[in-house]
């Protein structure tokens, strides 16, 4: 490794763990969370449901993510889809962005 690569590693606590660039999974409390890299704040607790848990999330109509989609799924799909975004509650940073089925065949 070169020292200009030692340079621009960051070294990690041995209790936490890299989940993407927006979240490492620490202990909280005792339990594993999703924690916002940007500013330390815990986001959901870990685990494949955790973007259920998030307390800020918009969610809209597709176009609402720009000109390029389309919301009427309806001609391509059998159900209403919306843009849902997951943010950090301390510095919303963005943590996912999707397009999927609406809840419970709720319309945006």
């Amino acid at each position: 490794m070169s020292k200009a690569d030692t340079n621009t590693v960051q070294q990690m606590p041995a209790d936490e763990q890299t989940v993407d660039d927006n979240l490492v999974q620490r202990l909280v409390d005792g339990s594993p969370h999703y924690v916002c890299r940007h500013c330390d704040t815990p986001v959901a607790p870990a685990g494949p449901d955790w973007r259920h848990r998030l307390t800020k999330v918009f969610e809209g109509a597709p176009s609402t993510a720009g000109p390029h989609l389309n919301d009427n799924a309806r001609h391509y799909l059998d159900v209403d889809v919306v843009l849902r975004q997951g943010f950090c509650p301390g510095c919303f940073t963005a943590l996912f962005t999707e397009t999927v089925p609406a809840r419970n065949g709720e319309t945006p």
